[in-house]
């Protein structure tokens, strides 16, 4: 069985005005609230996880993971979710190789790139006919291309500050002497093991 971990409380966008490569888009706090809500109600499946933008020549890469609890943070100015199924291998990679991530959105789908393939689409219609200014449907992870939003955490920064480092020592008992005390520390400190325990 694959060993998979969960990444909580992960910046996915911010409002703003952001230089994204397809021109500039401007994030509201209504549009946020939107991929929040069309999240909830199940409009599409679950964002996944990809490495890296999409690329046409290669259609049908696999995920890494989905997103999942979608919701609003910074008084609904940040959208945040959890990096949920993530392989254990890249979980301990992200912070190094992949410490940025990128939604793949435009403003206006329709109407500016009808035959474009994106992952966050502008006015989507449900099949009640509810429109959706905002549905996210995956997300990119990025090492050396610099996101469009730039004032996301880093994913560096945020596993940072969820890990502490343990020291364990497992050792035999003393008779209670100082010298065999000391030849006990002494050999607890030799053996002594770091372990990194994730908080969550």
């Amino acid at each position: 069985m694959t060993d998979l971990k969960t990444i909580r409380g992960v910046e996915i966008l911010k409002t703003g005005t952001w230089d994204a490569s397809t021109g500039p888009w401007t994030v509201t706090r209504e549009q946020l609230r939107s991929a929040v809500d069309a999240h909830a109600a199940g409009v599409i499946r679950r964002p996944v996880i990809k490495l890296g933008h999409d690329d046409p020549r290669f259609d049908g890469g696999p995920s890494f993971g989905y997103l999942d609890n979608l919701r609003l943070a910074d008084g609904g100015k940040t959208l945040v979710a959890d990096m949920c199924s993530v392989p254990a291998w890249l979980a301990k990679a992200i912070p190094s190789h992949y410490p940025d991530r990128s939604v793949e959105g435009m403003q206006d789908l329709k109407t500016l790139y009808p035959d474009r393939k994106i992952d966050a689409h502008a006015d989507v219609k449900d099949t009640q006919g509810t429109t959706w200014p905002l549905v996210i449907t995956g997300v990119a992870l990025l090492g050396a291309t610099a996101p469009a939003v730039t004032t996301l955490e880093s994913l560096q920064q945020l596993v940072a500050a969820k890990s502490v480092t343990i020291a364990a020592s497992f050792g035999t008992t003393t008779t209670g002497r100082p010298r065999d005390r000391a030849v006990t520390v002494a050999a607890a400190r030799r053996r002594r093991t770091y372990r990194k325990v994730t908080l969550t």
